[in-house]
């Protein structure tokens, strides 16, 4: 039975296949967001580089200058220091000293965080308080008692390296412990933070797995109108992508506008959110892809004039060598994958049930060339595909002898009768 007969002809899982299309297309919302949270918060690498990435930001940077210009400021009080260092006669001076030092410091403190090794002690802050933070969230313990029911970054090193740029000294150690840290986690918000990363760690891992496992049932269970369904999976993966595209975007608007009250700051938040969402950007832009390649997989199979074309023009390639075909394929879905956002250890077998979805559908479409050369070839009999006892051609209807030689060759996309 064609794929276009069985669409009409009732079929007893029609319903559970729709159903498994539809609830696997909004999981796929939720997939990415489980996943992005995986890889670029949960894990301290993917934290290190996105604070990194952060501090490249002109905009970002320009708002971490000015909350680092009043720590170093507060310590090297210049109107004080100069009343002491100068002159009796140039005293009087020291007003206007602080306040050309005020407008100085903030843009040498920029061009210091744009230093490269700068950046790197950033990162390496980061990295070692996101290590305490999940050492606690994952059931361990140290931090929060050795630091006053606080998980911070230190920028002892940061603020060092800074004063000696400016040539104040050291300026980490001058401030008192509130201002030399950036409080990350308090002890009040442990219970929550410990069962949020557990849920989401979980979730990470479930959920891609679920979404493969019930596009899979689908096209199992679609005995007969496979490639239909095919079609239906790659528009529902398309449309669960483009829905967390728009989720995405929506939630940056309502931080940036409704959450931050200073206009000044938003432009700076609005990078921010950017940043920490590019992970979430592009596992959806990943997924959008892989609905394409799933919608010229189901049009390759189809009736269409240039399918058919295809198929003939593969047919003994992929005869001779599935072996290569498949590899190929498998090849292909690997590259686009490992080109793709980063995957979480979770997703790995999601991408395993990918790569053998990839050979099975590279063995069906043999199959169906198969089936089509054998549907000419009986077309092409006369009779419609009756063979005499005797092993010669047939009369064809009405009785008329046949012209040896006039046989059609048989071709590749007739369905077979």
């Amino acid at each position: 039975m064609s794929d276009e007969s069985a669409q009409s002809t009732p079929h007893p899982h029609r319903w559970a296949v729709r159903v498994l299309v539809v609830l696997a297309s909004i999981l796929v919302i939720f997939a990415i967001m489980a996943t992005w949270i995986r890889a670029q918060i949960i894990d301290t690498n993917g934290w290190t580089q996105t604070s990194v990435r952060l501090l490249q930001n002109e905009k970002v940077r320009e708002e971490i200058t000015g909350e680092l210009s009043e720590r170093v400021l507060a310590v090297a009080n210049v109107q004080n220091l100069a009343a002491e260092k100068l002159p009796p006669a140039l005293r009087p001076l020291a007003p206007a000293l602080s306040t050309a030092a005020a407008q100085a410091v903030p843009p040498a403190i920029n061009r210091v965080l744009e230093i490269p090794a700068v950046q790197e002690l950033w990162g390496h802050a980061n990295h070692v308080a996101h290590e305490q933070v999940m050492r606690i969230l994952n059931g361990g313990s140290g931090a929060l008692s050795t630091s006053g029911g606080v998980v911070s970054i230190n920028l002892d090193v940061l603020l060092n390296r800074i004063g000696a740029r400016l040539g104040v000294g050291e300026v980490g150690s001058k401030l008192p412990p509130d201002k030399r840290q950036l409080a990350l986690l308090h002890s009040n918000q442990l219970r929550l933070a410990q069962d949020g990363v557990k849920l989401l760690r979980n979730l990470s891992f479930i959920l891609p797995l679920l979404v493969v496992l019930m596009y899979v049932g689908a096209i199992a269970l679609a005995t007969g109108y496979r490639r239909h369904v095919l079609l239906e999976v790659g528009f529902g993966i398309i449309a669960g992508a483009l829905v967390a595209l728009v989720l995405r975007r929506w939630i940056e608007n309502y931080v940036v506008e409704s959450l931050v009250k200073n206009e000044g700051v938003r432009p700076a938040m609005r990078e921010v959110m950017a940043i920490a969402t590019a992970g979430w950007r592009s596992r959806a832009l990943w997924l959008l892809i892989t609905g394409v390649l799933f919608i010229l997989a189901a049009w390759l199979a189809g009736p269409m004039r240039w399918a058919v074309r295809v198929r003939q023009w593969i047919a003994n390639p992929l005869e001779r060598h599935p072996v290569w075909f498949a590899a190929g394929v498998v090849a292909i879905v690997l590259l686009i994958a490992t080109s793709g956002p980063a995957r979480t250890p979770g997703q790995a077998l999601p991408l395993l049930i990918e790569l053998v979805l990839a050979v099975v559908g590279v063995l069906a479409l043999r199959k169906q060339i198969e089936q089509e050369q054998a549907g000419g070839q009986s077309k092409a009999l006369p009779g419609g595909g009756a063979t005499p006892q005797g092993g010669g051609p047939g009369p064809p209807p009405g009785g008329a002898p046949t012209v040896p030689g006039s046989d059609t060759p048989p071709r590749v996309g007739e369905a077979p009768t």
